[in-house]
């Protein structure tokens, strides 16, 4: 299909080009409208594609450049076309959805302003032809400034002084059609008539300019050729000196009435208009330099430099003069400066200072002596009235201050507490009131106890005295039950436990006594401290075990414990109360038990032997400050059960198996005696047993046979049961089988066998 198309494309450009064109006449083939562009921008061409008839459709369209097709839309068969040269490039792009159709042309060049024209075939209508003169604009050059002597000035000409000439030439260079160079001041137009420059293809508008401070402003030279775009610009600074032509003295703040207060901070501006470069703003005040407290700015543009001055105007200052000078100091003396002078009006209220007579220091004064505090004041006009405070507040005659406080000096004969404070005074003139700065006075007292004298602080114990200075030095009295007295001597209000000696496990008496350097404390403080809050914790995690042959008290260890106790308590006689049986140590403290046994390093553990039904095992925790409440624990009917010691165990103990040893090598041993003896005295009186063979005859051999049928059962030994028998019937005598195999558990001796012609039993 590609193929194809392109193959169609082809023969349409063909056709187009061998087709007979006639050159298009504006005005009479169609209308020509006028379109400008610039130099490597895009612009749009637009053709009228629509029929004036109904049923009527496009055949073909076809855009000229200068008679020449560039590009054809056949709507046939729905095929675009385009010149070589503009294909490479893909500069031409057509929009043929739209209308009127558009044809973009982007990448202007020089080569590309022409006559274009389009034309329009229908299947009804005539051709229609429509025509546009597109013009492409060139720029010129940046314009570009050379001074009289043919150099190139940028940005910055000068220095000048006002009056001086300026003689400048602006160039371009290039442009189609050629641009209009014209010169302005800011603003306003200052000469327009550029010309023709001895250099080809340039452009020059030449300026002659006396200078002055009105002119020189900003001067710029614009060059302009086309409506599409602003005229290129280029600026050039003219650097003027000039002097300020105006410095005036203003007040901000600070005057009233036109007169100044003073103590009371003013500020006052100076400005200085049309200097160039920025002067320098100087203050004067009786022909002495204020260095220190100018502040001064400057705006470039507006050329208007501004100082201000913040000052305190004194008493000694009334009549004196200000004055504000500005300086060009690039310009020659003499024309360089300009100054505003002005003189000060300063009225003041008082001066008042507050300063104590005596001796000491200004803010200290002892409990019980004498205060005398003088109101030094410096006043213009004169003072009027006197006034004291205390804490901001008026002092007014009373118990505490007397009669006598509306004078200069307020005297105050023995101080108190009540009278440690801030003091003030106050003068009034006709200007007004001015309070002094307050002078705090403190009252220095000797220690005394607070509410609650000595408190409990951790492990240590604190004495709570208020003085004036704070005390340096403390002197303790520690007595603990049944123990003797404990001086003690510390240089703070802090006293621990760890330097009393003794126990605490029940009430300690203490006293405490502080001093300051002023006086010694009246009353010491007092009080009887019992240390049950500084126990440890009752044990809660406990367990009863049996280990080791006896009952063990397991316990997690508590806070605060330095050792633990285990008791054991047992019913009364009278079953109404538990009575303590034995008390016994436990184990360590916390920070030791962490560190002591193997495997479980958390426990503690202590013995407590056998116990019964009914008794109970206690826990404590201890240190130094006694033993918490014991934790008791019952032990259970299984935990006795399992711990009981079986009936066989008994044997096994030591000293029973010992005596039961004894016992039995001894018996063995007389056993073994007697039966050794038996045997010998047997050996010597019993006779040879008499064997004799004797022939049966068939009667007796059937008897023989047949004795197993009734053998008995003996109830002794064969060898005691064969001595008794006192005949031969078979009734009577026992009978054996001689076929039975003897069992090794049937141990008896051997019996004696004789056979006789008598006897008819075999045993």
């Amino acid at each position: 299909m590609g193929r194809r198309m392109r193959i169609i494309s082809a023969l349409i450009c063909f056709m187009i080009t061998l087709s007979p064109v006639l050159a298009f006449i504006p005005g009479i083939d169609g209308p020509v409208i006028s379109q400008e562009a610039l130099e490597g921008d895009k612009t749009t061409l637009f053709c009228d594609s629509t029929t004036d008839y109904q049923n009527d459709e496009l055949m073909l369209l076809v855009w000229y450049k200068d008679n020449v097709p560039i590009y054809s839309y056949d709507a046939r068969i729905t095929s675009e076309w385009s010149s070589s040269s503009y294909n490479t490039s893909g500069r031409l792009k057509a929009n043929i959805e739209i209308q009127p159709t558009a044809l973009s042309i982007s990448a202007l060049r020089g080569d590309d302003q022409a006559l274009y024209h389009c034309r329009v075939d229908f299947v009804l209508a005539p051709t229609r032809n429509v025509g546009v003169n597109l013009t492409v604009i060139v720029l010129p050059s940046q314009p570009f400034f050379l001074d009289e002597l043919g150099n190139k000035v940028e940005r910055r000409i000068g220095p000048y002084h006002e009056g001086d000439t300026l003689v400048l030439s602006c160039l371009v260079i290039g442009g189609r059609p050629p641009p209009r160079i014209s010169w302005y001041s800011g603003k306003d137009l200052v000469d327009a008539s550029d010309g023709e420059s001895d250099i080809p293809g340039v452009r020059e508008n030449e300026l002659y300019l006396p200078l002055t401070r009105y002119n020189a402003d900003s001067l710029s030279c614009r060059a302009s050729n086309t409506h599409l775009i602003p005229p290129l610009r280029a600026i050039l600074q003219i650097e003027l000196f000039l002097p300020a032509y105006n410095v005036t003295i203003n007040w901000v703040r600070g005057l009233i009435d036109d007169a100044l207060r003073a103590g009371r901070p003013a500020v006052v501006k100076c400005v200085a208009h049309g200097s160039y470069p920025q002067p320098e703003i100087t203050w004067w005040l009786d022909h002495r330099h204020l260095t220190q407290h100018s502040n001064q700015s400057w705006d470039n543009v507006t050329r208007r430099a501004e100082s201000f001055l913040e000052f305190t105007p004194a008493v000694n200052e009334n009549g004196a003069t200000l004055a504000c000078v500005a300086t060009n100091t690039v310009m020659a003396p003499g024309r360089d400066s300009k100054a505003d002078v002005i003189v000060l009006n300063v009225t003041y209220s008082p001066i008042v200072e507050v300063s104590k007579l005596g001796d000491g220091r200004l803010n200290e004064v002892v409990e019980l002596d004498s205060l005398h505090l003088e109101c030094e004041v410096k006043a213009n006009p004169p003072v009027l009235s006197f006034t004291w405070y205390f804490d901001d507040l008026e002092i007014r005659p009373n118990n505490l201050w007397g009669s006598q406080i509306a004078s200069q000096t307020l005297l105050i004969e023995e101080v108190t507490k009540r009278h440690a404070g801030r003091y003030s005074c106050g003068a009034r003139n006709n200007v007004g009131e001015t309070r002094a700065e307050s002078v705090n006075i403190t009252v220095l007292y000797p220690p005394s106890c607070k509410e609650h004298g000595i408190t409990l602080v951790k492990e240590a114990l604190k004495c709570n005295v208020k003085a004036l200075p704070p005390p340096d030095t403390f002197f303790w009295h520690i007595q603990p039950t049944d123990e003797d007295v404990q001086h003690l001597t510390t240089g703070s209000a802090i006293l621990p436990l760890s330097q009393i000696t003794g126990s605490l496990s029940r009430t300690l008496d203490a006293s405490c006594e502080a001093g300051n350097g002023i006086a010694s404390q009246e009353k010491p403080c007092k009080r009887v401290f019992s240390f049950e809050q500084l126990r440890p914790p009752q044990p809660q995690q406990c367990d009863l075990a049996f280990e080791y042959e006896e009952f063990q008290m397991r316990c997690i260890p508590v806070e605060n414990a330095t050792y633990y106790e285990v008791s054991v308590w047992r019913m009364s006689t009278s079953n109404t109360s538990l009575v303590l049986e034995r008390r016994g140590s436990m184990g360590y403290g916390m920070s030791q038990a962490l560190a002591q046994g193997e495997g479980v390093p958390w426990l503690v553990r202590g013995p407590l032997g056998n116990l019964r039904v009914g008794d109970e095992a206690g826990a404590s925790a201890c240190n130094r400050y006694g033993c918490s409440t014991a934790l008791l624990l019952r032990p259970t009917e299984n935990l006795l059960q399992a711990t009981a010691n079986p009936w066989w165990k008994f044997i096994l103990e030591r000293d029973f198996g010992i005596s039961v040893g004894a016992v039995v090598l001894v018996t063995v041993f007389v056993l073994s005696t007697v039966l050794a003896v038996r045997l010998a005295r047997r050996a010597r009186s019993k006779p040879t047993p008499v064997i004799q063979v004797l022939q049966l005859d068939e009667v007796a051999r059937d008897y023989l046979e047949t004795i197993g049928d009734h053998k008995v059962h003996a109830s002794c030994s064969l060898r005691s049961c064969s001595s008794g028998y006192s005949d031969g019937s078979a009734e009577s005598a026992p009978t054996v089988d001689r076929r039975r195999k003897p069992r090794l558990w049937d141990w008896e001796p051997p019996p004696d066998v004789t056979l006789t012609v008598h006897r008819e039993s075999a045993v």
